[in-house]
């Protein structure tokens, strides 16, 4: 693991999102069993900094997404931020022949992937104390993290969106079961998904943000940098998340987590069934749950009223912890 690597940069920044983008101070690869994954951290201004943000985007995001604004807003408060792209995704390697296919072998995978970049990366450059904000399946493999290893370096966090369980799962998880588990089936772009396609990505048709402007983010990187381009996910990532929410939903996992964690819930979600986020939050011993009402998945991307509510549970969750 290396400073500053050129390579784990994007490759240009697109134009218009140049005054809000913040490139990171230091960047590299981290070599993980089977892959080398992509970091970046970012230090907050000043002399003395609030704490620090370990961010964790969902399936298929990558850092840039949430350097564009998110990272600005955050060193802006006064912490220092780390991001990890997880493997499949952004820059860190991709397990398929084919990039564009979303695919995981198993989330515990996801697990010890980030309790690598916590070991190496973050725990011994962090200001304390340390926040975990994570969006969707990021969320999901916090949860997993913090139920299974402990707090880690962390103090506390904010979840958004998270993966407890999916609109339609049970239809999922009918194809599942009679689908075989074999490697030619499993390396298939989930039914209904495919490569992805930047014209047809219509902003009326989204069922992730409100915000157009936003919405944009996505396709306006993967045309700056085609590397981070990713399409839909395989019926081999499906199979491991039904089994992975599985394995959280038991007696007594979310039980074990011992920080404060705010579940921040999109009230109109399409993706995640955010009917799952009460129970959920019930479970956990120090849980607190905000539902943004109107919202649709990607909370952190959505119009600014909307983004407010979540600002305004972060520097809660943050002032709390402090």
């Amino acid at each position: 693991m290396t400073d500053t690597d050129p390579t784990a940069l994007a490759a240009t920044v697109p134009p218009e999102l140049a005054a809000t983008y913040r490139a990171p101070e230091r960047c590299g690869y981290l070599d993980a069993p089977g892959a080398r994954l992509r970091w970046a951290a970012w230090t907050a201004p000043g002399t003395t900094a609030r704490g620090s943000v370990v961010l964790l985007g969902g399936r298929g995001e990558f850092i840039e997404k949430y350097a564009t604004e998110v990272v600005g807003e955050l060193l802006g408060r006064g912490y220092s931020v780390f991001a990890l792209d997880w493997r499949g995704q952004g820059l860190s390697d991709r397990p398929l022949a084919d990039r564009g296919k979303g695919h995981i072998d198993h989330f515990d995978t996801y697990v010890a992937d980030l309790a690598l970049f916590l070991d190496r990366v973050v725990a011994p450059a962090a200001p304390r104390p340390v926040l975990v904000l994570a969006h969707s399946m990021g969320s999901h493999i916090a949860m997993r993290f913090l139920a299974e290893a402990g707090p880690g370096p962390f103090a506390g966090g904010v979840l958004v969106a998270p993966m407890t369980a999916l609109r339609r799962e049970t239809m999922l998880r009918s194809v599942l079961m009679v689908t075989p588990e074999v490697a030619a089936i499993d390396e298939r772009y989930l039914f209904g998904t495919g490569p992805f396609v930047a014209l047809a990505r219509e902003f009326e048709a989204n069922f992730v943000t409100h915000d157009q402007r936003r919405y944009r983010f996505t396709e306006q990187w993967f045309a700056a940098d085609p590397r981070l381009a990713l399409g839909g996910p395989t019926l081999g990532w499906a199979r491991q998340a039904a089994r992975s929410m599985t394995t959280a939903a038991a007696p007594g996992y979310l039980e074990r987590i011992a920080i404060p964690l705010v579940l921040v819930s999109a009230g109109d979600d399409p993706l995640v069934d955010s009917t799952s986020h009460p129970k959920a939050a019930a479970r956990l011993p120090h849980g607190r749950l905000v539902t943004v009402a109107g919202a649709l998945h990607e909370v952190m991307m959505e119009t600014d009223p909307l983004r407010a509510q979540f600002w305004q549970a972060f520097d809660a969750l943050a002032a709390e912890v402090a």
